[in-house]
């Protein structure tokens, strides 16, 4: 009886599926993290799964966030629905490469040190799930989702204009990298305007960072581009800005000014006479008709 006791007890503690299967904490995680998608809860993180949106001709490096790879670890990076391996390495076996993938071509690359795993002018073609596994005397999972897209926000603006290049985040968070850029030239960084020459010109909005250029001038038509880094997001956003001069002024718009205001002192002066001779301070001769 006092076994039975003892028996109960233990699959009270225990989590079961309907199945009989017991559940690990992982996959009781993942449960509640289900539950709380459903009800709208933004849980990117908690399924360890980061989200990565780039755009196209982009190179993104996704982050084993390790300093250093052991001689004797195995570092495997894989691509898809079939976990096809794409990159390899092991220092000891000396094992070191990026598979022939006819979807990646020549474009992946492997860091020796850390064993983060580089694409370089990535393609919609390479949107998808990456996983990274790392052996060593313990094994670590992490997994990445990519998104590549291919729109480039347009803008057409006159000399003299003030725009505003949205990050669409409603807040920044206090581990949050912001990155703008025009060009390949960093302009401004979280909350800092880097180039001097963008000083007077841009401003960064306090709350969402968006991008605000007042008084915008021809040298600033091109591409800008927008990163956001943090523990569960990768941002790429680009803007593509063309400023046109503004029209040559017409004759009037030149003389228009000027003849205004010529008209308004005729008209003040008129006034006065008037005034004076109502008063008698300006006396009008006039000469007797026979």
């Amino acid at each position: 009886m006092r076994n039975l006791s003892f028996l109960l007890w233990v699959l009270l503690l225990l989590d079961v599926s309907p199945s009989g299967h017991v559940k690990s904490s992982e996959e009781s995680n993942m449960a509640r993290i289900e539950q709380y998608s459903g009800m709208n809860v933004f849980v990117a993180v908690a399924d360890g799964v980061k989200t990565v949106i780039v755009m196209e001709e982009d190179s993104v490096t996704l982050n084993t966030n390790v300093t250093e790879i052991k001689r004797d670890d195995t570092i495997l990076w894989m691509f898809g629905d079939d976990n096809s391996i794409i990159a390899n390495m092991n220092e000891a076996a000396g094992i070191f490469s990026t598979k022939e993938d006819e979807r990646f071509g020549d474009r992946l690359e492997l860091d020796k040190q850390t064993g983060s795993l580089t694409i370089r002018n990535i393609r919609t073609e390479h949107t998808g799930l990456y996983q990274l596994k790392i052996k060593s005397t313990t094994e670590t999972t992490k997994r990445f989702s990519v998104t590549v897209r291919d729109d480039v926000v347009s803008v057409s603006l006159m000399e003299g204009d003030t725009v505003t290049l949205q990050t669409g985040v409603t807040k920044i968070e206090k581990d949050d990298q912001i990155l703008w850029k025009f060009g390949s030239a960093l302009i401004a960084h979280l909350t800092f305007t880097i180039d001097a020459r963008w000083k007077n010109v841009v401003k960064l909005n306090d709350h969402t960072r968006d991008l605000i250029i007042r008084n915008i001038q021809i040298e600033h038509s091109g591409d800008y581009e927008l990163e956001i880094n943090n523990s569960s997001t990768i941002l790429h956003k680009k803007f593509h800005i063309a400023v046109s001069e503004l029209p040559p002024s017409s004759h009037w718009e030149k003389t228009g000014p000027v003849l205004a205001v010529f008209a308004v002192v005729a008209v003040v002066i008129g006034i006065a006479i008037c005034i004076g001779i109502k008063k008698g301070c300006i006396k009008v001769s006039r000469s007797k008709s026979k």
